[in-house]
């Protein structure tokens, strides 16, 4: 259809030099505009208004020829869809994925198959370069991976969401990370270090940390849980117990020691399906892999001068103690002056400016409760000290106590130390250490308490003697001063009035008459017989 000149003329564009910019824009996205103008054309035309002045002011629009709108409208009549028609090509298919499974995702032995299949068909066989072409259009990077490698690593291309921010101490994250470089031991072994850490997932601050020669384990995980929950020198100031935490499958945190412990302290723990779930420490793990271990002498990953030799691999380690203090002074470091994106602080100054509640976190003695094992045996205290696994351990509360049952309690894999209760009763002593390496403070301390406990022994000794020696003095000593005679309250009396005490009662004078009258015949003893009284004669009768 086709209109009047003055109807062309009207809607005709002003022809004019085209900015070269627009045009490559046109050019860059002329398949997005087509549909859109191919549909207002197809609406025009269903309802008898189409001009030729239409179809010109598209084309003016798109950057394309009259004819060539007019051939997209016919093409839009054809099919009954404004979109481009797709060219006929080569497509991936469910038996071409097949194929790319059974080979597991290699592409250039599943093409082997399919040349074998097609030549046995009397067919001709797809090439390489469209195989690829096709499987780059029609299957992604994430579905190659998985034929590859497994499902796991297909997620490892999907996006995910970001999660909610928190306020401090309401998840923590926890994960152990070896060293990539070694270092001496003070027995002059070299050994490699696992460092075992956990962070606040809201503020970024690293709560705690342990480090374990040779491998990590789960007394590794104990002692950077009471690091990260104590609030005391030289811990702190961040700490309390936290509301979540989050760990991988591990063994070390997964095992019954670790899951009582958080337990106790009443605070869930939440086994993540993939390193990603928890991406705050593993990004503190790749931080740390550029910003502090790169920079340790033999460093693992450092480039290699050939096939077997690395930059600085003959240089001399990092003693123990050394990594240990350069770790805290980063650490430190990283907390304080460590600026965050997310934040915009760092995050000591993000756990400060939190106004979220912390909750009290439990006494040091509660916390060693906690995450302390034992055996369950009696063990008793000898002169040497606490045997303990063919060692000698020295009691600091010890004096005096050689004999005593005891129960032994201890951190996993931290045999420097164990903590002392008493077999019947559950009573704790306190710790005891190794006898070898005890500290002089240690030492002084022992020698200290025996020279205290000896006092009062003493002391105790002299009292029992004075009150022996009073209590026997009656009979150990027979003339003694007035003041020392027991008297009675009477005589105490004349005594401080200066009177002579009273004379004791005189025997009767009088010879003891009964009451009851002696018979006429009785005679006393020492006394003459009475004389019979005389009666009548028989001279008289």
């Amino acid at each position: 259809m086709t209109g009047g000149p003055h109807e062309s003329h009207e809607l005709a564009p002003q022809r004019g030099p085209m900015d070269a910019e627009f045009r490559d824009f046109l050019n860059q996205h002329k398949d997005e505009l087509r549909p859109v103008a191919v549909a207002g054309l197809l609406r025009l035309c269903g309802a008898g208004e189409l001009t030729t002045a239409h179809v010109r002011l598209v084309a003016g629009s798109v950057g394309v020829s009259v004819r060539q709108v007019w051939r997209w409208l016919a093409a839009a009549e054809e099919t009954g869809s404004p979109e481009k028609p797709e060219r006929r090509r080569f497509r991936i298919t469910e038996e071409i994925i097949d194929v790319l499974a059974d080979y597991r995702g290699n592409v250039k032995r599943a093409h082997e198959n399919l040349v074998r299949e097609a030549l046995a068909a009397g067919q001709d066989p797809v090439g390489l370069t469209t195989l690829h072409d096709a499987i780059a259009r029609d299957l992604d990077p994430g579905f190659m991976a998985g034929l590859r490698k497994g499902i796991p690593a297909a997620r490892g291309f999907d996006p995910a969401f970001q999660r909610p921010a928190v306020a401090r101490n309401e998840v923590w994250e926890g994960d152990h990370k070896q060293a990539p470089t070694v270092v001496m031991m003070p027995d002059k072994n070299l050994s490699r270090v696992w460092v075992t850490w956990f962070e606040d997932r809201g503020t970024g601050y690293v709560m705690g940390w342990a480090v374990t020669a040779g491998s990590a384990h789960r007394g590794s995980v104990l002692a950077a849980v009471r690091a990260s929950v104590l609030r005391e020198a030289p811990y702190g100031p961040a700490g309390g117990r936290p509301h979540l935490v989050r760990v991988d499958g591990g063994s070390d945190f997964l095992s019954r020691t670790v899951r009582r412990t958080f337990g106790l302290l009443g605070v869930p723990m939440h086994k993540v399906r993939s390193a990603r779930h928890k991406g705050g420490i593993e990004r503190l793990n790749r931080t740390s892999m550029t910003r502090f271990f790169a920079d340790l002498p033999r460093y693992a990953k450092a480039p290699l001068l050939d096939h077997c030799c690395r930059v600085g691999d003959q240089d001399p380690p990092l003693t123990f103690e050394a990594f240990v203090d350069l770790l805290r002074q980063w650490v430190e470091e990283r907390n304080t002056q460590h600026v965050l994106e997310r934040t915009g602080m760092t995050p000591l100054e993000a756990w400060l400016s939190d106004p979220a509640e912390i909750r009290p976190e439990p006494s040091p003695e509660e916390l060693r409760a906690f995450m302390l094992e034992s055996d369950n045996r009696v063990h008793k205290i000898t002169s040497h000290g606490v045997e303990f696994n063919n060692r000698y351990y020295m009691p600091e509360k010890g004096v005096g106590r050689i004999g005593l049952e005891l129960r032994l309690r201890w951190m996993p894999h931290h045999d420097h130390e164990i903590d002392l209760y008493t077999f019947r009763g559950n009573r704790y002593l306190g710790r005891a250490f190794l006898s070898n390496e005890v500290s002089e403070e240690m030492r002084e301390k022992v020698l200290n308490d025996r020279d205290e406990h000896s006092a009062v022994l003493r002391q105790a000794l002299k009292r029992s003697a004075e009150r022996r020696r009073e209590r026997h003095l009656p009979s150990t000593q027979p003339e003694l001063p007035v003041s020392a005679i027991r008297m009675t309250e009477q005589e105490a009396r004349a005594e401080l009035e200066g009177a002579a005490p009273p004379a004791p009662p005189r025997r009767r004078a009088e010879p003891y008459s009964p009451l009851t009258p002696l018979p006429a015949g009785w005679v006393r003893p020492g006394q003459a017989a009475a004389p019979a009284p005389a009666g009548p004669s028989s001279e008289d009768a």
